[in-house]
């Protein structure tokens, strides 16, 4: 991968590669799930969700000694009473109907193996069957002879073993091939020898066996996933501007007659109600949106709560903490951050508003700020309801705007406005008699 972080915790959609495999396993409802590891990256992973869970073991294999090995290393984890699955940590796409048909069949004393027909089988393992079509054993394609290598059927890496077999395969195992490991595969062979069923279950899909080795195969990865987010957001009836010019980092829920525009990012969990529409560029992170919102281009929303009815936008910034109420506004370069804008108010035009409660039908100017920051502690700012602040206005906070006042542009606010009243501070206008522009001087 070319990188400092482990190839199964690099970052697809969202998530990492990891974290992917070990969702697809949550319909199981598994007794115990174990993650096998190298030297060093224990720390990495349990830092991750992917070792949040209840009953979650991190196991390190010492040396690359091979996939049987890494099971072996886990074996005195296991309880073996169990159907015991496993799965790869750098093979994202696997579906969880598919793996609970291996678990099914592997629950039947068999051995269950995820295998597939594709084109190109290169890289692969294949699967060999004898004259009356059983399998009978798994060759590593560098094992593999020329006429081998043709046959189409590969193993996924991903099986199922029946209760109480596993831990006399694996004892059994021998490093003797070219590259001197322990291969998992060859338990096939010892139990096809000891008369066990070995069942081939095929993946809804192809693409559900694709495994990430490097940063291309990690791009094309990430291209399956946004398909399958566009997918199934098309069957929920979501219309899509352009299918492939979506990112879903996350989980995205989506209400009726909603439609997002083009090169639109969504991380984390958001929701989108009914009859809202997203526009382009925009990145929006673990927020929810209200019904029939329009949110322009080129907005960036973050952990905000945004109503009925709401504009926000173009180039608007909504940041943690944001609630906008029902009919409210936060227009063209608005930033809001950690504050509650009222129904029906208006923030339109280049202000920020920071750690702020604003009632309902208030209209901020364009320009203004609420200064929340003495340089060592976050103050508020409290506007009442009806207010109307003018154009190039600074809140000094903790200050309060009451209810009905006016606030002069360009005035600077140290203190609470009184109800219903007109505030202003400003400068007496000069002008500088006889006064002369500067010059440059001329060489």
């Amino acid at each position: 991968m070319k990188s400092s972080l482990p190839k199964a915790l690099q970052f697809l959609a969202g998530k990492s590669i990891l974290e992917h495999v070990k969702h697809a396993t949550i319909p199981l409802a598994a007794d115990q799930t174990v993650v096998v590891c190298a030297p060093g990256a224990q720390e990495r992973i349990q830092k991750t969700n992917t070792a949040s869970g209840e009953g979650v073991i991190c196991v390190q294999q010492e040396g690359a000694f091979g996939t049987g090995h890494a099971l072996k290393c886990a074996l005195s984890k296991i309880n073996q009473d169990n159907v015991v699955l496993v799965l790869l940590g750098d093979v994202p796409l696997l579906r969880p109907s598919t793996l609970q048909k291996l678990v099914a069949s592997a629950s039947k004393n068999t051995l269950a193996l995820l295998t597939a027909n594709i084109a190109n089988p290169k890289g692969y393992g294949r699967i060999v069957r004898n004259t009356n079509n059983e399998i009978i054993a798994i060759l590593e394609d560098d094992e593999c002879t020329e006429k081998q290598r043709n046959i189409k059927e590969v193993n996924s890496g991903v099986m199922a073993f029946p209760p109480n077999r596993i831990g006399q395969w694996l004892d059994r195992l021998s490093a003797n091939n070219k590259k001197g490991e322990y291969y998992l595969t060859d338990v096939i062979g010892l139990a096809s020898e000891d008369g066990v069923l070995i069942d081939s279950i095929k993946p809804q899909t192809t693409e559900e066996i694709f495994g990430v080795n490097d940063k291309t195969q990690l791009a094309e990865a990430e291209k399956h996933k946004r398909k399958q987010a566009a997918d199934r957001l098309l069957q929920d009836g979501v219309t899509l501007a352009d299918p492939e010019r979506i990112d879903v980092r996350g989980e995205l829920i989506c209400g009726k007659d909603v439609f997002i525009d083009v090169n639109v990012v969504f991380e984390g969990n958001v929701k989108i109600s009914e009859g809202s529409s997203i526009g382009p560029h925009s990145v929006i992170s673990n927020t929810t949106i209200g019904k029939h919102t329009k949110i322009l281009s080129h907005c960036n929303l973050e952990h905000a709560i945004v109503g009925n009815d709401c504009s926000v936008g173009p180039f608007a910034r909504l940041r943690p903490g944001t609630e906008l109420m029902d009919s409210a506004r936060a227009g063209n370069f608005v930033e809001i951050k950690k504050s509650q804008i009222g129904q029906q108010s208006k923030v339109n035009h280049l202000s920020y508003i920071g750690d702020a409660v604003v009632g309902k039908e208030v209209n901020i100017g364009a320009g203004t700020i609420t200064c929340n920051y003495d340089g060592a502690n976050k103050h508020q700012t409290i506007i009442e309801d009806n207010v109307h602040i003018g154009s190039g206005v600074e809140l000094v906070a903790p200050v309060a705007v009451k209810e009905g006042a006016t606030i002069g542009a360009g005035s600077t606010i140290t203190k609470h406005a009184p109800k219903n009243k007109l505030t202003l501070e400003r400068a007496h206008q000069k002008t500088i008699p006889n006064w002369q522009r500067p010059k440059k001087k001329t060489t």
